[in-house]
């Protein structure tokens, strides 16, 4: 994590986005990111889960995203290091450190 995201919690949630838009890119090829997608929208209540740091939410919201993705993509063997899951838990880990937004 860079030190501006150190500083800016909204800094690393940015990075942790573009680090994740990265490794889906890179493993499934270009995607329609749309905001009315939904693995976009299960990645983005996975976020607000994590910034509400709502557990139960969280998990449910992590079956969404699997899901979105095996519904997209086809069953998929998601692996702890795959990095798609890398980058989704570090994701969830900088939404949780931002907390909710003012």
């Amino acid at each position: 994590m860079s030190t501006e995201a150190v500083m800016d919690p909204e800094a690393g949630v940015k990075q942790a986005s573009a680090r994740l838009y990265e490794a889906m890119t890179h493993h499934y090829g270009p995607l329609d990111l749309s905001a009315h997608q939904p693995l976009v929208k299960a990645i983005s209540e996975y976020g607000q889960r994590s910034r509400e740091r709502n557990e139960e939410g969280v998990k449910t919201a992590s079956a969404h995203v699997y899901e979105a993705l095996t519904s997209h993509f086809g069953p998929r063997d998601l692996a702890a290091n795959d990095p798609v899951v890398i980058a989704l838990a570090e994701y969830g880990q900088a939404c949780r450190d931002a907390g909710l937004k003012a």
